[in-house]
């Protein structure tokens, strides 16, 4: 029996959920597709038609973000020490000064950085707030995934670093995760399936490939199969891989395992960084 197991970079699957429109609610059945794809291309790549061992998805371990940098922002010290990085940044700085100064052109000059400061740390207030409770739904969400399946185990692994003041965030942790644990495992497969984009696993993918593991990658395409008749460009992961499970759009549609997002989900999704959950 052939074993396959899946890992997941749940932010690569994220996007490309997104990029494509969609909204996944079972992913338990948008899974066994994936693991029923994977099964075909690889009887095509290694099989070659003829018949082959009764192939088993064991485990799908989904890598997501489960903790964030942490701030109190009701605390003087930490308002202390973002407002001296505000006075220290020229360029951000001056662009809520002249917000201020378009709003309230009145205002004396000696007062704008003031309000420039109290604009920028509202604004700021809002948006860590927000990007918490986006982390809590996320963990809500992967809790019941977790709780509804039996073959997916979810693994927090991944960090939000967050700049404030830039009001962005930089994730840190999933590739490196799931990258040690396919070697780690790698005595609980005979196939590995990748959903990742990210590079950084090749040096992983071709360590268990010499240990005489079978690694696919997975690509999720717009359209139909009939949309592409050749064969697409190459990145470095999937050139690494063994073989490339195609997974269409068109497809899950058709199976209902997957739904067109709403527009208004679709705008929440890219406003906040993350899925609506």
């Amino acid at each position: 029996m052939l074993r396959f197991v899946t890992f997941v970079d749940g932010s690569n699957l994220d996007g490309v959920l997104k990029h494509l429109n969609l909204r996944v609610d079972d992913y338990g059945a948008f899974y066994r597709h994936v693991f029923e794809q994977s099964v075909h291309y690889w009887g095509r790549t290694f099989a070659d038609g003829a018949r082959w061992p009764t192939a088993q998805h064991s485990r799908i371990y989904w890598y997501v973000v489960g903790k964030m940098d942490e701030w109190d922002l009701s605390d003087p010290k930490a308002e202390a020490r973002l407002r001296a990085r505000f006075e220290m940044n020229p360029r951000l700085r001056d662009a809520y000064i002249e917000d201020i100064t378009r709003h309230a052109p009145d205002l004396p000059p000696e007062k704008r950085i003031e309000e420039a400061w109290a604009l920028c740390f509202a604004e700021t207030r809002e948006w860590y707030d927000n990007k918490k409770r986006a982390l809590e739904r996320k963990k809500r969400f992967y809790h019941g995934v977790q709780s509804a399946t039996d073959f997916v185990e979810i693994r927090q692994e991944g960090h939000w670093k967050v700049d404030l003041l830039h009001h962005t965030v930089n994730e840190k942790g999933l590739d490196t995760s799931l990258a040690v644990d396919m070697v780690a495992l790698q005595d609980t497969y005979d196939i590995a399936l990748l959903i990742s984009g990210d590079a950084d696993g090749i040096p992983g993918i071709n360590y268990v490939k010499g240990r005489a593991k079978h690694v696919g990658v997975a690509e999720f395409r717009r359209g139909s199969p009939a949309d592409f008749p050749a064969k697409g460009a190459s990145s470095r992961l999937k050139i690494a891989a063994d073989f490339v499970v195609q997974v269409y759009e068109a497809e899950l549609l058709r199976r209902n395992l997957a739904y067109r997002a709403e527009p208004d989900f679709h705008a929440q999704s890219v406003a906040t960084g993350e899925p609506n959950f």
